[in-house]
């Protein structure tokens, strides 16, 4: 697929690096909009300005948008990266341009009103993360032709995922709640074919999630690839966030990024089913099989971590 005038912002984070490669191998002609030189084929170093953005995009037909902040704990950092950035951007673009934009299934708030949530289901914002990125849509709601892709929780192989692998493997991890609860994970690939899909879809809202799969069933493969025991130990909600807030208020203060956030508590405790037919019907979307997902990642990680330590 050989197409012009395509632009993505963020193309150097976890997502849009995913995004920017399956757009690289797919034959689309994508240009990177950077803050500083990273080596990316045509890339455009801007400060993200809304005058600089608007001389990068003059001549923009579609612009995917995959940078954000998940620092769940600093709200002046979401507002910075994901809102006023959106504003920026939807001020930047021509009109008639195409906006692809990296949202998040947070929206419907960790207490979902509906199960399985779909795209109609009540918005149920209940976190500054949350709040940032619904925020952004009703900023791009402004705009005429806009694709919201809801993207559910991202796993690949990463630094969170090491940490857990490493205290499943000491015998540290707990189970929150009673681990029956689903899990809305989805594959860093699947999100980045996702973009791809919608680069030929109509304007509208998709959540992007993969497979159900349960806390328990996710430490159950990992335990298994790490040849230990599964966690068995329990621990409630209230003392596993609480543990985590103290986490965040320390890290703040030392100037570092915390092991353990409330985000990531929320992530593994709350029951949060999807459905993802609208996705399927309308862009093509077709998640991996979750268990050989998540199999997949973990050994990846796993790998990772020995090559490191050689």
């Amino acid at each position: 697929m050989i197409m012009t005038g395509i632009y993505i912002i963020g193309a150097t984070g976890n997502i849009g690096s995913a995004v920017y490669n399956k757009l690289v191998k797919e034959g689309v002609n994508v240009i990177p909009l950077v803050r500083k030189k990273s080596g990316l084929k045509n890339e455009i170093v801007c400060d993200f300005s809304p005058t600089a953005l608007q001389k990068a995009l003059r001549n923009a037909r579609i612009v995917i948008n995959t940078a954000g902040s998940v620092k769940t704990y600093d709200k002046n950092e979401l507002e910075k990266a994901n809102v006023e950035l959106v504003k920026s951007i939807v001020e930047a673009v021509p009109k008639k341009a195409k906006i692809i934009h990296a949202s998040s299934i947070s929206v419907y708030g960790k207490r979902v009103l509906q199960k399985p949530v779909v795209e109609t289901t009540p918005i149920n914002p209940d976190s500054d993360y949350a709040i940032s990125k619904y925020n952004a849509e009703k900023i791009l709601a402004a705009h005429p032709n806009t694709v919201i892709l809801r993207i559910g929780t991202v796993y690949s192989p990463s630094e969170d995922y090491a940490r857990i692998l490493e205290r499943i493997k000491k015998g540290k991890m707990y189970v929150i709640g009673d681990g029956k609860n689903v899990i809305p994970f989805v594959h860093i690939d699947d999100v980045a074919n996702a973009f791809y899909l919608a680069l030929k879809a109509r304007a509208g809202v998709y959540n992007i999630v993969g497979e159900r799969i349960s806390q328990s069933e996710v430490y159950e493969i990992a335990a298994k690839e790490l040849g230990v025991e599964q966690p068995k130990k329990h621990i409630p909600f209230w003392l596993a966030n609480a543990a985590a807030f103290f986490e965040e208020k320390i890290a703040m203060l030392q100037n570092r990024k915390p092991k353990i956030t409330r985000e990531h508590i929320a992530i593994l405790y709350f029951d949060r089913p999807f459905d993802c037919s609208l996705a399927r019907k309308e862009l093509g979307f077709v998640p991996r099989n979750a268990r050989e997902g998540v199999r997949e990642v973990i050994r990846e990680t796993i790998k990772a971590l020995q090559q490191k330590f050689l």
